[in-house]
């Protein structure tokens, strides 16, 4: 995980998305950009379910798009989900960079479908609260010296994150895979959660 070559998800993620992600907001879609050199991107979103989650199985769509032209750069399928935080990582190997063009907005959308009714014709809905999209990508040391003003007083632990600059943007936050994995694993072993290998390169919980 700490090259950013690794891909997990972590189905049962408790608390809340932290505020420094790249982008967040309401709802199970958002737009967004992303650096022309990065290494992955973090999508994390949090869900409700209206019934037990006992009571339905269901099958959630994770899509990423590009905005402009509606073409397909990724889409994962997967059972769940719980009523909790959901982290899916995604390696820049993974979507179809050759269909992005350059510094075109992209579009995450989240979808939840039954797959399984109990015996009730009732349609059984998983509620998507909020999503967003993290981008990991190394830093431009020059551009986030340039941001730090000399009155700011530095925190004194490291931040997980940094700043990018973005032509669009003006600028977003990222974190290096150091950053992340460091941010990530505290947040587990405050939990205590562990990933567990599941295949080549592959992890979740």
């Amino acid at each position: 995980m700490g090259n950013g070559g690794l891909r997990y998800c972590i189905n049962c993620l408790p608390g809340e998305m932290p505020n420094w992600l790249s982008y967040s907001g309401e709802g199970c879609s958002l737009s967004f950009h992303i650096p022309q050199v990065f290494q992955g991107l973090v999508v994390w979103f949090v869900c409700s379910l209206e019934i037990p989650p006992w009571q339905l199985n269901s099958r959630t769509t994770i899509i990423i798009r590009n905005k402009s032209n509606g073409i397909q750069l990724f889409e994962d399928k997967r059972l769940g989900p719980e009523p909790a935080g959901w982290i899916r990582y995604i390696s820049r190997s993974e979507m179809a960079m050759k269909d992005y063009c350059g510094d075109h907005e992209l579009e995450l959308h989240i979808y939840s479908e039954p797959i399984h009714y109990c015996g009730d014709d009732e349609l059984k809905l998983v509620h998507i609260k909020e999503c967003g999209v993290h981008v990991i990508a190394g830093k431009s040391d020059s551009f986030e010296e340039s941001k730090v003003r000399r009155d700011i007083v530095m925190p004194a632990s490291p931040l997980p994150y940094h700043l990018l600059p973005h032509p669009l943007c003006g600028s977003i936050t990222a974190s290096t895979p150091k950053q992340w994995s460091d941010y990530l694993f505290a947040k587990l072993q405050e939990h205590s959660l562990d990933l567990i290998l599941d295949g080549k390169n592959k992890y979740f919980i």
